[in-house]
């Protein structure tokens, strides 16, 4: 199913979260989401509704996608914002948009039972249509520390307030409790960090900061630096007015940070006083509960540890993706096949769960065919192999399986610079995966450090592996035991440096930077395909930004015992692809393979560097396809 889901609110904000990360599991359960900021006329919606053969329109805000949605010729999923219910059901004209947009929706979303019961309330008329899918909480801390950025001292109590500067977040309620506090003790400091929504409220808020003492802005933080700046703060506080289902709340609480929140629906939904959390509902009783806190650390701790608990087992990311996943089939809404059902090869996208770790992975072709098992190189997610490319495999009689990595696209990812996970580990993965997908044996066919990970499985588990082909792969790192092995180019050692790391959320310096580094791994003697690294790099990006900071991981995970002393015991037919301009695993690396393994044979490509060109794919999906029948 095509699928068009409306972005209204800035990032990172909550309803902004929460549109991309369902995005996500609809995603990952084989539809086709894009993903569309709210256009200025609803003509422009419906044009790139049209462009995208749009089966279904979901979107935050039964007022604002609401209206939108109704004068489109298409159903709908509504999923309620806190203003929808908290402010704009208040008034009369609003109310009288919203209420139609219920009632033509194909079916209603509220994240929490209060809003439940009060939809139910306001509009009789959608029960069965309304549905309690609890939101999940997703939380990718980075390397980030905002008491560094801020100078704050290591003894500093630092209450952390995720707030959008707008009257209903009410940042200002706590500022002379704070600012009283802090003259008491200089340790205590709240920080603020979040959108503007209004450069006038703005404007007031900044004014009273400066005239406050203890007080701080810190702007927007990237989603992954605000879960490392809740790591490490006293307590999270949310002093809103009015809310739905707080995002930061739950990751506040699955990061195990003490969370203070104002006596209110939204918050009291989450978080039980002294037990998942504390509770207050004037500026006297926040700073009470927050000096319980800061005297007995025990008591923090507990409170962290509940609130983690109550997060996990309450709010978890693969209830949340199972029920979107029911509800969208219960709607019945399939689009036509541009070809007959039975003339198409099945490709679907979706998650596993292979021994604990969730892996997204993606098939082409016919179950029955011999199976190609694909592995990218490190970072890499499983869109380095182009969907063009792995349906002409397809197309040869193979069934394709492609993959994300840990810590890449939308499979497990884990904190930047803290992998869990060894080489090893990631090799194990592609068994496992392959028993989620019935596959006995497969073709294993990696590029770079999928190339080491095939050589491992085919060590390890010579009975699963069929024949191995790799593409631009190693032996095994370069060290003084290996002499032969020669490191890269010292070119390449210098202009990989000289690319400077990006700010991970914004698109164009990220697009920047991955086609940099794709073009310094390149082919020196043939000209670099900018417009195909490029649109690569918006699609990684597109699809899972959070994860990008983690894919360095790669980088620094344990490799284990070298596994060159074993290449001889291994038994499957193997071919080497490498290309003579590769400057990261020169020349020698495949010698060194095609010489070690029992029989394998070195195909090498004059033009290639380290790289799978479009130029190269005659060559290579031929010599897959003659190596693997």
């Amino acid at each position: 199913m095509n699928i068009l889901a409306l972005l209204h609110s800035p990032r990172p904000s909550g309803n902004d979260t929460t549109i991309r990360r369902i995005a996500a599991h609809l995603s990952a359960g084989g539809h086709r989401v894009t993903l569309v900021p709210a256009p200025d006329d609803t003509h422009r919606l419906a044009r790139v509704a049209k462009e995208n053969e749009t089966d279904l329109l979901i979107g935050t805000h039964a007022l604002f996608s609401g209206e939108a949605f109704l004068k489109l010729d298409l159903p709908y999923l509504l999923i309620f914002a806190g203003t929808d219910l908290n402010e704009f059901s208040l008034e009369e004209e609003y109310l009288t948009v919203m209420t139609e947009a219920v009632e033509r929706a194909s079916g209603l979303i509220a994240l929490n039972e209060n809003f439940l019961y009060r939809c139910l309330s306001l509009w009789p008329q959608t029960q069965g249509k309304v549905h309690h899918i609890p939101q999940a909480v997703w939380t990718k801390p980075s390397a980030f520390s905002l008491r560094e950025k801020l100078g704050l001292a290591p003894e500093a109590e630092m209450f952390l307030l995720p707030s959008g500067l707008r009257p209903v977040k009410d940042p200002l309620f706590l500022f002379r409790a704070v600012s009283s506090w802090h003259e008491e003790d200089p340790r205590v400091h709240l920080v603020i960090t979040g959108t503007s929504y209004d450069p006038d409220f703005e404007g007031i808020v900044l004014r009273r900061i400066a005239s406050s003492r203890g007080i701080t802005y810190a702007g927007v933080l990237p989603p992954e630096d605000l879960h490392a700046s809740m790591r490490e703060a006293t307590a999270l506080v949310n002093s809103s007015l009015s809310e739905c289902s707080p995002n930061a709340v739950l990751e506040a609480m699955e990061l195990k940070c003490p969370v203070l929140v104002r006596d209110i629906p939204g918050n009291t939904c989450l978080v039980e006083h002294d037990d998942t959390g504390l509770v207050f509902a004037t500026p006297g009783e926040f700073r009470e509960q927050a000096q319980r806190l800061v005297s007995d650390p025990a008591r923090a701790e507990r409170l962290g540890q509940r609130g983690q608990d109550f997060a996990r087992k309450f709010h978890g990311v693969g209830e949340e993706r199972a029920a979107y996943s029911a509800l969208i089939d219960s709607l019945g809404i399939s689009a036509p096949p541009s070809v007959p059902l039975e003339n198409r090869s099945p490709m679907r996208e979706h998650i596993v769960q292979a021994d604990g770790v969730d892996i997204c992975v993606e098939t082409f072709g016919a179950p029955q065919d011999p199976a190609v098992l694909l592995m990218a190189g490190a970072s890499d997610s499983m869109l380095v192999w182009h969907r063009d490319f792995c349906r002409r495999l397809a197309d040869g009689g193979r069934y394709v399986v492609r993959y994300d990595h840990r810590d890449t696209g939308r499979s497990t990812s884990y904190p930047a610079g803290r992998p869990p996970y060894t080489l090893q580990d990631l090799a194990a993965d592609t068994t496992a995966l392959l028993d989620r997908l019935d596959i006995n044996t497969a073709h294993f066919v990696g590029m770079s450090l999928g190339g080491m990970l095939a050589q491992l499985a085919a060590i390890n588990h010579p009975d699963r592996v069929t024949s191995l082909t790799l593409l631009s792969s190693s032996p095994g790192v370069t060290d003084p035991y290996q002499p032969d092995l020669p490191s890269p180019t010292l070119r390449l050692s210098i202009a990989l440096d000289d690319i400077p790391e990006p700010d991970w959320s914004d698109r164009a310096a990220v697009t920047d930077h991955l086609v940099a580094t794709r073009r310094c791994l390149a082919s020196r003697t043939r000209a670099f395909d900018e417009a195909a690294a490029r649109q690569l790099a918006g699609e990684i990006f597109d699809r899972a930004p959070d994860v990008l900071p983690a894919t360095r991981n790669h980088l620094v995970m344990d490799r284990g015992e070298p596994w060159r002393p074993r290449l001889g015991g291994i038994k499957a037919p193997t071919l080497v692809i490498h290309g003579v301009q590769d400057e990261m695993y020169r020349m020698a690396h495949a010698e060194a393979l095609a010489a070690e393994i029992p029989h394998a044979k070195l195909f090498p490509l004059d033009d290639a560097g380290h790289e799978l060109a479009r130029a190269d794919w005659e060559n290579v999906i031929t010599a897959i396809l003659q190596h693997t029948s």
